[in-house]
Order: structure tokens, then C-alpha cells, then sequence
């Protein structure tokens, strides 16, 4: 980046998999005049994102902006989405959950608020809740769901396909070494010699920070409220096509959809959860892994990934930025790095406290069955809204304006969700 112009002209990112592969081409198609590099190392095996196939809603944004077809993206990678998610604990029943981006209305009532009216009034007939969600949905022509479940392996091998078509320069290394000086990169050597420059640096090479680190940026630890897991990953998938199920059980996790099976499992060597405490510094900027690590039940972890370089891309430097756009990049990204800790904790210990923001927002929920949610969170509140009925005690006040509404609108909204279903397992 020129200093006297704050132009970027060149950029060289240090990846190990799908995230550099994703940077390399969202920013050749953004830049089309820059020199884009992509240093990759060898995949390291204590990566999640490199081998869950999963994503949140985020990949389809992601792919509209770099022109994958989706159609060839489920062809080419067995993707399907989910509508619906199982959660089976201590051998009781499954509880459901539908998601949906948006909170729901029916004649200005938020519908949970419907669905508590008509609980509190009939008792135990009445459908679950994820029942109502996926009704209305279909009736607003809602898209929702939890985003897309593929074959890791084969998404890898089309990002490099689109990245060999767009002529990007892809160099193979086994390891690099980064030369810093004052708070900044002044270049990168790989282990064949061939020293590189360019006017901003990216990691995308997690989870083990190689760029930030040696400029003194500290990593703020998570541990006090996400456990450290390893992951396994098979092709022994099965089920329901649209739908998955966790089952928690021996102090891990086994997330079943319909192409594989992964399983979350306590381990005391694994990479400790957390995040770097500067995002952006200077020339040098860190995404996914690279930057933020959480076990995650979800495809969280990939889609906040993606959501790193779109707004990588979003505050490049402009002349004369004076540095404005890597402070809004670090505070916008802070935002979306408490959400993953957040949303992570709450899918794998939902009977805990979690983190602080958490348990504000579920004693809120509790107590009045309203969610306050930061605009720039990468979950929405209709995501938020679908989790916390599912697997938080069910609110405690019925909102005035669900008791105002008329009986044959109340009729009417829960009939649409067909016969009653058992309900959620209280927690």
C-alpha cells in the first residue's frame, strides 16, 4: 500500500485451504487491477473449516459475489440445505428447531409471543414452535434455514478450479517466514528462498496466527466458557434429506446430516478457543481461523470466515483514509468475533451460562421474550430467536400486544402448523 496514495495494488495472501482459496478470488474480482498472490501451505489437520462441510446462510451471499453458480456449487459438492435441526439429550425426545433471518409478525406480534398466548390458554396442545417457523415461512416464501451441508474436500478442489481460471498466482510453500519492522511486514520469504512483498498482507493460514503475531498482537482466550474439542469427520452420513440432528452424549457432541457425521469430543491438546486482539494493524490483516478459533456446531465457524473477507473488501484503504477503515474493519469485526463465542456456547452447552453477552441476552429472553440484538451481529435475530426458543426455558411474560390480539387470529396462525406436536423438552 503506497503511503502517499493509500492505494492497494498488491496483495499476498498466506492460506492453508478454503479460506485463502475464497480471499484469493473474492479479491481478484473486486480488484481486477491489483496483483493478487496466494502463498498455500499444507492443510493443518487441526482445522475445523478446511474439513466440516457446513456454512451458514453467509456462502450464498459469498457466492454471488464472486459469480459461483449455485447450482454448480450443489452439483459439484453434494450441498443441500437444512430446514430443520434435532437436538437429542439423556435419551429424551428430540427438540426441534427451524431458522428463520427474521423475527417473525402476525398483525404487528411477534409470533413467539402468539405461540406462548395459545400455550398458556390450551395447555400442552399445541405444536412445537420450529412447526410455526417453517409454516410461515412457506407462506411468506421465506428462504431461511441453517445454511448449506457439502462435501469439504470437493469445495476445496472448485475454489481451486475458479482460481486457476482467473490466472491467480498460487505459489506452494511447506512454511514462510514473515520480516517485521516497525509495525509492519516488509516482506515474506517461503522455504525455497523467494522472497515476496506487497502492499497489504492477509493470514488466512489458521488456526495458528503467522502474520500479526510477529508484529506483537496478543490472542484473547475463550476457555473460560467454550470447551476445547477435537473433531472427526466421516462419509457415514444418513437421515432426513433437509434435515440433521446433534445428540450430546459422553461429554461431546455426534452432528448427523445426511452426507457425514462428525463428532465433537472433549481434548485437552486441542487449539485453545479464543481471538487475536488486533484484527487489522498496519499493512498486515488476519481472517478465519487465522484470527478467531471456536468449536462450533453450526457453520458459523466458515460462514463469519467468508463474512471476514467481504468486509475485508468493503473497508479496503481509500487515499488519505488516515487509517479509518482498519479501526471500523477491527470494531465491526470484534462484533461478529463475540457472536461466534456467543453462538458456539450456546449449541454446546446450552445449560450453561456462557459468556456475559450471552447470559444477558437469555436472562432478557427469559424474563420478557425479547432479544436485543447488535445490527452488525453476523446472526440475525430470527436466528437468535429460533435457538433461544428451542433450547432456553421458555419466556415468562406473554407480551400484552399477543393478549390484545383477537382469538380467531390466534385460531388461524397456529393452525397453519397442522396437528399439535409434542413440545420442546423443558430445559
Amino acid at each position: 500500500m503506497t503511503a502517499a496514495t493509500g492505494l492497494t495494488r498488491s496483495i499476498l495472501i498466506v492460506g492453508d485451504g478454503v479460506v485463502g482459496l475464497a480471499a484469493a478470488i473474492a479479491l481478484h474480482c473486486a480488484l481486477p487491477g491489483a496483483a493478487i498472490r496466494l502463498v498455500q501451505l499444507p492443510g493443518d489437520g487441526s482445522s475445523w473449516l478446511n474439513r466440516l462441510g457446513a456454512a451458514s446462510p453467509t456462502i450464498h451471499r459469498f457466492h454471488r459475489q464472486v459469480g459461483l453458480d449455485p447450482q454448480l456449487f450443489a452439483r459439484r459438492t453434494n450441498a443441500e440445505p437444512v430446514d430443520l435441526r434435532l437436538y437429542i439429550r439423556d435419551g429424551q425426545p428430540p427438540v426441534r428447531e427451524a431458522s428463520t433471518a427474521t423475527i417473525p409478525f402476525v398483525e404487528g406480534v411477534p409470533l413467539h409471543h402468539i405461540w406462548l398466548r395459545h400455550r398458556l390458554e390450551s395447555g400442552e396442545n399445541a405444536p412445537d414452535f420450529a412447526a410455526m417457523l417453517l409454516a410461515l415461512r412457506e407462506a411468506r416464501s421465506d428462504e431461511g434455514g441453517f445454511g448449506a451441508r457439502f462435501d469439504m474436500a470437493a469445495y476445496q478442489s472448485l475454489l481451486c478450479e475458479m482460481a486457476a481460471a482467473l490466472d491467480i498466482d498460487v505459489t506452494s510453500a511447506t512454511e514462510v517466514v514473515v520480516a517485521a519492522e516497525n509495525g509492519a511486514i516488509r516482506g515474506i520469504a517461503s522455504d525455497g528462498g523467494d522472497v515476496m512483498t506487497a502492499d497489504l498482507y492477509i493470514d488466512a493460514a489458521g488456526p495458528r496466527s503467522r502474520l500479526l503475531a510477529p508484529l506483537g498482537v496478543g490472542w484473547t482466550s475463550w476457555s473460560g466458557w467454550l470447551p476445547r474439542l477435537s473433531l472427526s469427520v466421516s462419509p457415514d452420513g444418513g437421515g432426513t434429506a433437509g434435515q440433521e440432528r446433534l445428540t450430546y452424549a459422553d461429554s461431546g457432541i455426534a452432528w448427523q446430516t445426511r452426507h457425514w457425521r462428525a463428532v465433537l469430543a472433549p481434548d485437552a491438546a486441542a487449539p485453545g478457543p479464543g481471538c487475536l486482539s488486533r484484527y487489522w494493524l498496519g499493512n498486515v490483516a488476519a481472517i478465519g481461523e487465522a484470527a478467531a478459533r471456536a468449536p462450533a456446531a453450526d457453520g458459523i465457524g466458515l460462514g463469519i470466515a467468508l463474512e471476514d473477507i467481504l468486509r475485508l473488501i468493503a473497508l479496503l484503504p481509500r487515499p488519505d483514509g488516515d487509517g479509518h477503515e482498519q479501526r471500523e474493519y477491527d470494531r465491526r469485526t470484534a462484533i461478529a468475533y463475540r457472536t461466534l463465542a456467543n453462538w458456539s456456547s450456546l449449541t454446546l452447552a446450552p445449560d450453561a451460562a456462557g459468556p456475559p453477552g450471552l447470559a444477558e441476552t437469555g436472562a432478557a429472553f427469559a424474563a420478557r421474550g425479547r432479544i436485543a440484538i447488535d445490527e452488525l451481529s453476523p446472526i440475525q435475530p430470527g436466528e437468535w430467536l429460533a435457538r433461544l426458543m428451542t433450547l432456553y426455558p421458555t419466556p415468562r411474560r406473554v407480551d400484552p400486544t399477543a393478549l390484545a390480539l383477537p382469538e380467531a387470529v390466534i385460531r388461524s396462525t397456529i393452525a397453519r402448523a397442522g396437528p399439535a406436536l409434542p413440545l420442546k423438552v423443558p430445559t
